[in-house]
C-alpha cells in the first residue's frame, strides 16, 4: 500500500497540518518564556548601571522596562517586515541585535562587578530614552508603510480577479453563437449544390411537333444576331 498522500489522491490535504500547528504553538510559547526569563535576569545589570550614573532608585527601575519594551518593538518589526525591502529588514534585524548586545553587556558588567566611569554612564543614561524612542518610532513607520503596501497589493489582486471573473461570461456569451454560422453556411452550400446539380424539367413541346425539333431549334439559336454595319 502506498503511503504517499499525492499518490492516494489527497493532494489538497496536508496530513501534517495539525502537527505543524502544535509545533508552532510550542515554539511561540518557548520564545515567550525565554523572553520573560531574559527580561527578569537582565533587570539587575541595567538597574545597576542606571544607579551608577546618578539616577534615583525609583527612576532607575524604569530603564530595564524601557529596554524590554524596545526589544518587543524590534522583534515585532522583524516579523512584520519579512516581505519588505532589504533596508527595512536589515534595519529591524540590526536594531534587535544591537539591543541584545547592549543588554548582554550590561548583564556581564553587573556579573563581573565592573564599574563604568560616572560621566560616560550619566551621558549614556541621559540620551538613551530619546534614542530608543527614535528607533521605536522609525520601526513603527516602516511597519505602517509595509502594512499599507500589503493592503494595496491585496486590493489590486482582488480587483484583477473580479475583472477576470466578470469578463469570462461576456467572452463565453460572445463566442457561444459563433459555431452556428458554419452550420448554416454548410446547409446553404448543400442546398445550392443540390439546386445546381438538379436537372431542370423537360419543356413540353408544342402539339404536333416532335421534341427533337424543339431541341434542335434551341441549339441552333444560341443568341440574337447583330445586324450588319451600314456602310455610307
Amino acid at each position: 500500500m502506498n503511503d504517499n498522500p499525492r499518490a492516494n489522491g489527497s493532494r489538497g490535504h496536508d496530513p501534517y497540518a495539525a502537527l505543524r500547528l502544535v509545533a508552532l504553538i510550542a515554539a511561540i510559547a518557548g520564545v515567550l518564556v525565554l523572553a520573560a526569563a531574559a527580561f527578569v535576569l537582565s533587570y539587575g545589570g541595567i538597574h545597576k548601571i542606571a544607579l551608577s550614573a546618578g539616577v534615583s532608585a525609583s527612576m532607575a527601575r524604569i530603564f530595564p522596562v524601557i529596554f524590554d519594551a524596545m526589544l518587543v518593538v524590534s522583534c515585532a518589526a522583524v516579523l512584520s517586515l519579512r516581505a519588505a525591502g532589504w533596508w527595512p529588514r536589515v534595519y529591524s534585524w540590526l536594531t534587535t541585535l544591537v539591543l541584545l548586545a547592549v543588554v548582554a553587556a550590561a548583564g556581564a558588567a553587573h556579573a563581573t562587578g565592573t564599574h563604568l566611569p560616572h560621566k560616560a554612564a550619566a551621558a549614556t543614561i541621559a540620551v538613551l530614552p530619546w534614542l530608543l524612542l527614535l528607533l521605536a518610532f522609525s520601526l513603527l513607520l516602516s511597519m505602517l508603510r509595509q502594512f499599507r503596501r500589503s493592503r494595496a497589493a491585496a486590493a489590486d489582486a482582488a480587483m484583477t480577479a473580479s475583472a477576470a471573473v466578470d469578463a469570462a461570461p461576456a467572452g463565453m456569451a460572445s463566442a457561444g453563437p459563433a459555431p452556428a454560422a458554419p452550420v448554416l453556411a454548410g446547409t446553404a452550400l448543400a442546398g445550392t449544390s443540390s439546386a445546381g446539380t438538379a436537372r431542370p424539367a423537360a419543356r413540353p413541346s408544342a402539339p404536333g411537333r416532335p421534341p427533337d425539333a424543339d431541341a434542335g431549334a434551341t441549339a441552333a439559336r444560341p443568341g440574337r444576331a447583330r445586324p450588319p454595319a451600314r456602310s455610307w
